[in-house]
């Protein structure tokens, strides 16, 4: 007689204390995944009701569209005291409307299937009590409404829509033409212009997809445009090869050679567009809007710009420094846009984020305070190596005020010491560059370089004067070696300070121009600048030799 022998662990089976654990684990597999995309089922069933919602909407008694019942009324009177039979114009007029009746009611239809389906995907998987058969209940779903692309339905519905209205346009027309050719003309001419704006709006997200305006035939126009373009930008570059083919069979000149570096350059770009429109035909409106973004250059500066200009009017500084905070400080130049022609984009959130940045806080804010504050230092270091034009005075008053910068100028932290000197000896060489020095900015030069002799009129001294305050701020407390980045720092503000920074030869030249400066440097003070000039020849292996003091 057959016994019962329940396997053991090692058999494969399973004791009922390990089960419960396993079990348990296994619903929260399924809870986790049905909690995320809980968001996504009520993103899709609002498109769908959304869509719906907007037809039902145009097509409700209490809409625009309901103005034109007295005007088919009227028209359709006139139309019914025509002397029988019928002409063929007012066939087609009852034909148009007829059809504009029918598609509309279509759209209706399909708006409140829309609506029905949108509740059934929602609320169906919500019965079983099981997570996993909850879970495989919305995944079933899901892969459904991808399958037979539940969301083309919708833009089906307003597509049906659109056309109504135009076929009713049309009627409108034919009616007047046999009402009053006056009339006629000026209906004509008022829906011709709506047709116009309603073809360029339906183009125009095909031709740049930055574009937000669309209507539901943009959708269907994407891939014959793309087609089109990419078999244009197929032609010119044919056309392109074969003119470089026959310069090149020629006897080069200046101008030859000229011509080809145009049409390379031409070439390139025709290159560039068909794979661009071959790749949007591939993946459609939609996904080809995602990929332009993500792939568009300086979408994060616009990004961040955006933001600063956002958090900076409410006030809320704790929020601001976070977000300063969050910023990778070895991305600050890419985030942050650049000075052009003296225009600074973020003048008042940087003064914001500057001041609120400058006390110290105690706790665990401090590291935020000093993560947002070299971001906001570093990006006015940015600021200050670009020509700043007529806001000079604001920025010397706001983002180098001295009551802010002297105890940064001191801050035993060596990065922030570092990019606030470089600031401040940045804008001093601008400074010193001004025809006529106002007394405010004399006087902020003796703050920043702590020497009254900043007052003559001599501008080579006072650039001498500022270098020497920059390299003295930066060395003359330093312990150790500086750190990688902010010894690089230290040399592009040295390198700018010696105008050297755009030379073709730059090592040669700000070798040179360094170990001049280093040692009048050590002839002005032998003694006292012993120390900051060893550190200056052992940094940038300067081969000048000083004597031991």
């Amino acid at each position: 007689m057959a016994t019962n022998n329940p396997q053991t662990p090692l058999q494969g089976g399973m004791s009922n204390g390990d089960a419960l654990p396993a079990q348990h684990s296994g619903n929260e597999l399924w809870n986790m995944y049905l909690d995320e995309v809980k968001e996504d089922d009520k993103r899709i069933a609002y498109a769908w009701k959304d869509g719906s919602n907007g037809i039902l909407v145009f097509l409700s008694p209490s809409s625009g569209i309901q103005i034109v019942i007295p005007l088919a009324d009227g028209t359709y009177s006139i139309i019914a005291n025509q002397p029988s039979p019928p002409s063929t114009s007012i066939i087609w007029v009852n034909a148009m409307w007829l059809i504009s009746l029918v598609l509309s009611l279509t759209s209706a239809l399909i708006a409140t299937l829309l609506q029905q389906w949108a509740r059934r995907y929602v609320e169906t998987p919500n019965p079983p009590s099981d997570p996993n058969h909850h879970a495989r209940v919305r995944s079933f779903l899901f892969v459904g409404t991808e399958i037979y692309q539940m969301h083309r339905i919708t833009r089906i519905g307003f597509s049906l829509l659109h056309l109504s209205v135009f076929m009713f346009f049309a009627g409108l027309v034919i009616v007047f033409h046999t009402i009053n050719k006056n009339v006629a003309i000026a209906v004509e001419v008022a829906i011709g212009l709506c047709g116009l704006a309603y073809i360029a709006l339906s183009i125009l997200p095909c031709l740049d997809v930055r574009c937000p305006y669309r209507t539901p035939m943009s959708y269907f126009l994407w891939y014959p445009t793309h087609t089109i373009l990419s078999f244009l930008a197929i032609c010119l570059r044919w056309l392109v090869v074969q003119l470089l083919e026959y310069l090149a069979q020629r006897r080069l000149d200046d101008a030859t050679t000229f011509t080809q570096r145009i049409l390379v350059g031409f070439l390139e770009m025709q290159e560039n567009a068909a794979k661009t429109h071959r790749q949007f035909i591939t993946e459609g409106l939609g996904k080809g809007i995602i990929d332009s973004a993500i792939n568009a250059q300086g979408e994060d500066c616009r990004i961040v710009t955006r933001l600063f200009n956002l958090l900076a009017p409410l006030g809320d500084e704790n929020k601001l420094r976070r977000f300063a905070a969050s910023i990778p400080r070895d991305r600050v130049l890419d985030l942050i846009p650049r000075v052009k022609s003296g225009r600074i984009v973020l003048l008042n959130p940087l003064t914001i984020l500057l001041r609120s940045c400058a006390a110290r806080v105690a706790g665990p804010d401090e590291e935020v305070r000093r993560r947002s504050l070299l971001v906001c230092l570093d990006t006015i270091n940015h600021i200050a190596k670009a020509p700043i034009g007529p806001d000079l005075n604001y920025v010397l008053a706001n983002f180098a005020n001295i009551g802010i910068m002297r105890p940064l100028l001191d801050e035993s932290d060596t990065a922030i010491r570092v990019t606030s000197r470089s600031i401040c000896a940045l804008l001093a060489k601008q400074v010193v560059r001004e025809e006529w020095l106002e007394f405010q900015q004399l006087r902020w030069l003796q703050e920043v370089t702590g020497s009254r002799d900043v007052y003559g009129p001599d501008a080579n001294k006072q650039t001498r004067i500022n270098l020497k305050s920059f390299v003295y701020g930066v060395l003359s407390n330093q312990e150790g070696d500086l750190p990688t980045e902010d010894a690089a720092s230290f040399k592009e503000t040295l390198a700018i300070l010696l105008d050297v920074e755009n030379d073709a030869n730059f090592e040669t030249n700000f070798q040179t121009r360094l170990s001049e400066e280093v040692e009048r440097i050590h002839q002005d003070d032998p003694e006292d600048s012993h120390d900051v000039v060893h550190k200056l020849r052992t940094m940038f292996g300067l081969q000048i030799p000083f004597p031991n003091p």
